[in-house]
């Protein structure tokens, strides 16, 4: 089994992430920042993070979604973080540790577990217990596979083991990880999640002595915590790309975790907009949303090579079925070439044919590939656009063990803020 853990299948998954009422499938993926140990003696609980690559110091008021201050001239540069995406398939779990505590010496951000092959919450709760400083999150939990109230619990659990370097990632799912692998109808996907995260984000904010009360038309729920969470809340992203699965994120979570195949102009002049006005709507500032973002790559001084492998990666993506999820945003972007190149060929076991009918600018616009410096450079196209890129590595085919497949991967942080 390659060291990238399966990715064609896991990509699939993770496309079909979510399913809104009357809206196209979106990947559905939330994730938000934290850190080290919570300094619990100032009143707002705010926290310092020490940077692995750098020694830059950041701060964020734990009461509100984060925002950092930059206080190098790197972070003056840029504050996007970089997180690394674990599928989890077909690997030892000892390597995803690996990888992820070399990540954290080589100044990644945070690290990203998905619920599909694996659980999610072990493989993180083993990722904090041989790391100090990096950002664990699940990307993403599925709801209907976990009632808000083991959900909350299991994380604020989480969230003490890793000394408050938690965010909440949750979605609705899709049909095949609710119908297929666990049985599951997945009704009323909007007013679910809704409910969902507003419950979630009470239980993981109360205080030992404090009261949550809910009456929803799905979840409901009278408890009193009785355990004391090491900070004052945990942030929680909602997954989506769907106008109105952004709508209702925007309105209730703390992220909005969109998925890959994003270019920067969709993100901003689409997503971003719809997000906004929720937001406002509901009464909040947008300018709180956290947008973090699935990012394909593929690391390789072969440019050619390294664009070929995205090509196949999303051809993957209509593999036994085509995903509606992926040719809407295809289509949506201005490449309906490529998604009726994928239509017509990978059903029928002709992948290549489709890979040759895939203009590069689909990986190039789309995806990062080429040598790090390449990578670097696209990701800067991204700033002021997105809070946070989480890489989905399609690349290292050919590497022995997953940290040597993501190590390139590794070295796009560098290139983009060289010493």
């Amino acid at each position: 089994m390659s060291p990238i853990e399966n990715f064609s299948s896991s990509i699939s998954i993770l496309g079909s992430i979510s399913q809104p009422e009357g809206t196209p499938p979106g990947i559905e993926t939330v994730v938000r920042t934290s850190a080290a140990q919570p300094d619990r003696d100032t009143a707002s609980h705010r926290r310092t993070v020490s940077n692995a690559a750098a020694p830059a110091q950041r701060r964020f008021d734990k009461e509100g979604p984060e925002r950092y201050t930059a206080t190098t001239l790197a972070e003056l540069e840029s504050n996007m973080r970089q997180g690394l995406l674990f599928v989890g398939g077909g690997v030892p779990l000892a390597q995803i540790v690996e990888t992820a505590c070399v990540a954290e010496a080589e100044g990644m951000d945070s690290v990203y577990c998905v619920e599909a092959y694996r659980s999610a919450f072990v493989p993180l709760a083993a990722i904090a217990a041989a790391t100090k400083m990096i950002t664990l999150d699940p990307y993403i939990l599925n709801a209907y596979g976990h009632t808000p109230f083991v959900t909350g619990l299991s994380a604020i659990d989480l969230d003490e083991l890793s000394g408050g370097r938690l965010i909440l990632g949750v979605g609705p799912g899709n049909r095949h990880i609710n119908q297929l692998f666990q049985g599951l109808e997945t009704d009323r996907p909007l007013t679910k999640m809704r409910e969902y995260t507003e419950l979630l984000r009470k239980i993981v904010h109360a205080p030992l002595g404090g009261k949550v009360g809910y009456e929803g038309r799905i979840h409901r729920m009278q408890w009193e915590p009785r355990v004391s969470p090491v900070r004052a809340g945990i942030p929680v992203w909602l997954a989506a790309i769907g106008p109105k699965m952004v709508k209702v994120a925007a309105s209730v979570a703390d992220g909005v975790a969109m998925g890959v195949l994003l270019s920067p102009e969709y993100v901003r002049e689409v997503i971003k907009p719809v997000a906004a006005a929720a937001a406002s709507a509901a009464d909040r500032d947008p300018a709180e949303l956290y947008f973090p973002m699935g990012g394909l790559v593929a690391v390789d001084e072969d440019l050619d090579r390294a664009r070929a492998t995205i090509k196949a990666a999303i051809c993957s993506f209509f593999d036994p079925i085509p995903h509606p999820y992926y040719d809407f945003l295809l289509r949506e972007q201005g490449f309906s070439k490529a998604a009726d190149a994928c239509l017509k060929f990978v059903p029928g076991g002709n992948t290549q044919a489709a890979i040759d009918q895939i203009d590069d600018a689909v990986a190039d616009r789309l995806a990062f590939a080429g040598p790090p410096t390449q990578c670097a450079q696209r990701l800067r196209a991204y700033e002021g656009v997105i809070d946070e890129v989480i890489y989905l590595n399609v690349g290292g085919a050919d590497a022995g063990t997953v940290c040597d497949a993501h190590r390139p991967v590794m070295a796009i942080k560098r290139a983009l803020h060289p010493q």
